[in-house]
């Protein structure tokens, strides 16, 4: 399957800081008119053509943009809400301030070596000098049950779950977020608003063509 993967364009976080949205609100947040620039400049990619559908995140960010891709292409536009940012908190009834997000970035980095790019105010602190003198081969993360957060892999499959209810397409657009981009890549790296990275998958791998086996590794 040939993918196009794009990330939202440029979100207004003042907006919602403005009327004091906190938590899972700030899902709801739209884009700048940067941001809505940002899409409309990319449009006009000549890649973008042959793609047959857009999957869209839920979140407003990535939908907004995905609406006004499928406008400008004249393309199908589906809504998955599985194509959503990485959880730092995976309870939708559990508490999701600024000390969570921070915690789960750490927790996240120390056990991976992935630093997630999110877009909110809270950082990752670096852990102790004791903690990063254990490669990051060895160490090992919490069971599922016993963290809040959501690993790389989890996203992953999660995204490979959508994915498989299109393979009887062959190029999709997906409209989503930093971290699953980066996490479907299999290498960290800074995604811009509004880039594109295509990139080619077989479902039955649940890799991206060519890379290397050992991908989940190279997040380190």
């Amino acid at each position: 399957m040939k993918l196009f993967f794009i990330r939202h364009g440029e979100t207004d976080w003042q907006a919602l800081e403005a009327r004091g949205v906190r938590g899972w609100a700030r899902s709801f947040a739209p884009l700048t008119p940067k941001g809505r620039l940002q899409i409309d400049v990319i449009a006009s990619d000549y890649r973008l053509a042959e793609a047959e559908g857009i999957l869209s995140s839920s979140y407003a960010r990535a939908l907004e943009s995905a609406a006004r891709l499928s406008r400008a292409l004249n393309k199908p536009l589906h809504v998955e809400y599985d194509l959503h940012e990485w959880l730092p908190q995976k309870d939708s009834l559990g508490e999701m301030d600024d000390d969570t997000l921070r915690d789960a970035n750490r927790q996240l980095s120390y056990y991976t070596g992935f630093t997630p790019r999110t877009e909110r105010r809270a950082r990752s602190t670096t852990p102790p000098q004791a903690e990063r003198r254990v490669p990051v081969g060895q160490r090992r993360p919490p069971p599922p049950e016993a963290r809040t957060w959501e690993s790389v892999e989890e996203v992953r499959e999660r995204v490979l779950n959508v994915l498989r209810q299109y393979e009887h397409l062959e190029t999709l657009i997906v409209v989503s977020h930093a971290v699953v981009i980066s996490s479907m890549l299999g290498v960290q790296r800074a995604v811009e608003h509004g880039e594109i990275v295509p990139l080619e998958i077989d479902l039955s791998a649940k890799r991206p063509l060519g890379a290397p086996p050992e991908l989940d590794m190279q997040l380190g």
